[in-house]
């Protein structure tokens, strides 16, 4: 798994395998929470094709729409752990 890009506080892209994965920061009301969803064929030939352009406008998609279903997407469990491990190595290496 490896970070490919990221906006901060927003979102990371990431990369494992042949596989992509978005992990949006997301603000509801009053609640925040990330969102995690593994790109679609159709979004991964967006991605090639549009490059972190339309990996933002998905994103903004996600997170002004956290109860769409995006959220039936949201992936946790083994991939979800090993994303945010690699988010925390990422951040820890980038830190000013």
């Amino acid at each position: 798994m490896q970070v490919i890009a990221h906006q901060p506080h927003f979102w990371f892209f990431l990369q494992h395998e042949n596989k992509y994965y978005l992990d949006v920061y997301c603000s509801y009301s009053i609640m925040s929470f990330g969102r995690l969803i593994q790109l679609t064929e159709a979004e991964t030939k967006e991605y090639l094709a549009k490059g972190n352009t339309y990996i933002n406008a998905l994103a903004e998609g996600i997170q002004y729409e956290p109860k769409s279903t995006y959220a039936d997407r949201h992936i946790t469990g083994e991939i979800g752990d090993i994303v945010h491990k690699t988010i925390m190595e990422y951040n820890a290496k980038n830190t000013i």
